[in-house]
């Protein structure tokens, strides 16, 4: 088996190639100095040489404030590359993997999102990365679309994992407190795309681990596993002023992957736990 990753040096792009390594399988990572998917010539020059068997597409803009505020360079990256790399998926007969999110959707109901809920997202990040997934759906056979949540774990850009990696604490953060959603540890999303890439059941999966949660929420968490002195300040996100809007409630729950794997995922407080003991024993 041959693997072609996309956005390889993001922090789910790096996990992949370690646990690919683990695994012995061959793989070619490209970022965008080696690949810009918005190139569409270079990229197809780019996959039909290597001509993998299976292409990990994981390159997005994914800073929410940035999609808003430069939407067509969001639209070119999240879904015209998309389409790009469809395309190519197509024509060579690979099978293609696309992470997706929870922005997808508008956080207004009262319960977690499955794999058939209807999108409706709110921003331009949830609505370019939405465009990407259609297009994969409407162009390739063998496609996994993968949505996930709030990514957690080394080299992850979110705030408050960086405040739990860092070496010196500071003596108070603010976590936002009224928005929830579902969080996901990225070794366990890791080993979960390995799994899907090997098999052949196509279709659109919510991976995330199991529980609901805020970033105050986790951020206490961490506190109390790690001990620390640092006052954890409850904020909300209208506070902040950010550019683009976020949808309130966006759990994600999983039927396809439980149901096709006969697997559940574990907490993202025995994830969290788990992380902060790598961390501790280095």
């Amino acid at each position: 088996m041959k693997v072609l990753i996309t956005g390889a040096h993001g922090a789910l792009g790096r996990e992949m190639q370690d646990l690919l390594r683990k695994e012995k399988v061959n793989f070619l990572p490209t970022d965008l100095n080696q690949l810009d998917v918005t190139d569409f010539k270079k990229t197809n020059e780019v996959v039909l040489k290597y001509h993998p068997d299976v292409i990990l597409h994981f390159a997005a803009i994914s800073d929410v404030d940035t999609c808003e505020e430069n939407c067509e360079m969001a639209f070119s990256v999240n879904a015209s590359g998309s389409l790009g790399l469809a395309i190519i998926a197509k024509k060579i007969g690979a099978k293609i993997l696309y992470t997706g999110t929870n922005f997808v959707f508008d956080g207004n109901s009262e319960a977690p999102y499955f794999e058939y809920s209807e999108p409706n997202p709110i921003n331009e990040y949830g609505r370019t990365k939405l465009l990407g997934e259609q297009y994969i759906r409407e162009i390739c056979d063998h496609y996994f679309i993968v949505r996930t949540s709030w990514l957690f774990g080394k080299n992850s850009k979110n705030f408050i994992p960086k405040f739990v990696l860092s070496e010196h604490k500071p003596q108070s953060i603010d976590a936002i407190c009224d928005l929830f959603a579902s969080f996901t540890y990225i070794p366990d999303l890791a080993e979960t795309i390995f799994l899907l890439m090997k098999s052949e059941n196509y279709g659109i999966f919510h991976i995330v681990n199991r529980g609901i949660g805020s970033w105050l929420d986790f951020a206490l968490k961490a506190k109390g596993l790690m001990k620390l002195k640092t006052e954890i300040r409850p904020i909300k996100v209208e506070e902040l002023h950010l550019r683009a809007r976020r949808p309130r409630f966006t759990p994600l729950a999983s039927k396809n992957f439980e149901f096709l794997f006969d697997k559940n995922m574990r907490t993202w407080e025995s994830a969290l736990s788990e992380f902060i003991k790598s961390i501790s024993s280095k």
